[in-house]
């Protein structure tokens, strides 16, 4: 397991670093009910992860990701494809960086202080599964975990590590609020502010750290 998770750490970051989920979940908490609808958006997030990781996973398992102890030569390839379509995302997010207005909230989070609290549910697993970066990360992120052992109680483990790391962008923010009430506004506010204006730039250096680190795991895998 803990090879597993040597090799994921990187992709459950990726996920972690997600700035629209963490303007998303400041907004919710600062909001009437607050308190209630964070915690459903929370549950939106990790319920969203662990399904995807975990269908990716035993897929993954069922394709053969581990041959003779070794990953199998898909697995590479799986790699190389991934970093390269990273790539292309981390240029998009350069252009849409030209043309943003970097004191807007982007579209979808505008009316998010008014949802109920079964659209704040709703809205933290479509963050998840509608960002390709995410659902690409924890893609890697489970065929790694297929391909790095065959215990079930080690993938069963690394899968929850991982969820866990991914789902700190939400996580925190809320042990702030719940912590640190008196001051842990203010402290929210200044991240959200700094988050909307900083967001295109944080994906689009996050995006290229990430398509390298899968261009190089795939090419090392080839070459072995």
């Amino acid at each position: 397991m803990g090879h597993a998770v040597g090799q994921f750490l990187s992709h459950a970051v990726g996920v972690a670093i997600s700035p629209l989920a963490l303007i998303a979940v400041i907004l919710i908490v600062s909001a009437p009910r607050g308190r209630q609808n964070a915690l459903a958006f929370v549950l939106g997030w990790v319920l969203a992860i662990t399904a995807i990781f975990t269908a990716l996973l035993l897929i993954s398992a069922g394709a053969g990701a581990e041959h003779n102890g070794q990953p199998a030569t898909w697995v590479a390839w799986f790699r190389l494809t991934l970093g390269v379509l990273i790539a292309l995302m981390a240029l998009q997010q350069l252009r849409l960086s030209r043309a943003a207005d970097p004191d807007s909230l982007p579209p979808r989070l505008q009316r998010v202080r008014e949802f109920t609290t079964r659209n704040c549910l709703i809205l933290g697993a479509v963050l998840v599964v509608a960002n390709p970066k995410n659902v690409m990360q924890v893609a890697a992120g489970a065929v790694t975990t297929a391909s790095s052992t065959s215990h079930i109680g080690g993938r069963i483990g690394a899968a929850a590590i991982f969820v866990a790391i991914a789902s700190l962008v939400v996580l925190i923010p809320l042990a702030v609020h719940f912590l640190n009430h008196t001051t842990g506004a203010g402290t929210l506010d200044r991240w959200k502010t700094w988050t909307v204006r900083n967001q295109y730039v944080i994906m689009a250096v996050l995006l290229a750290l990430l398509s390298a680190k899968s261009l190089g795991d795939g090419i090392s895998g080839l070459a072995s």
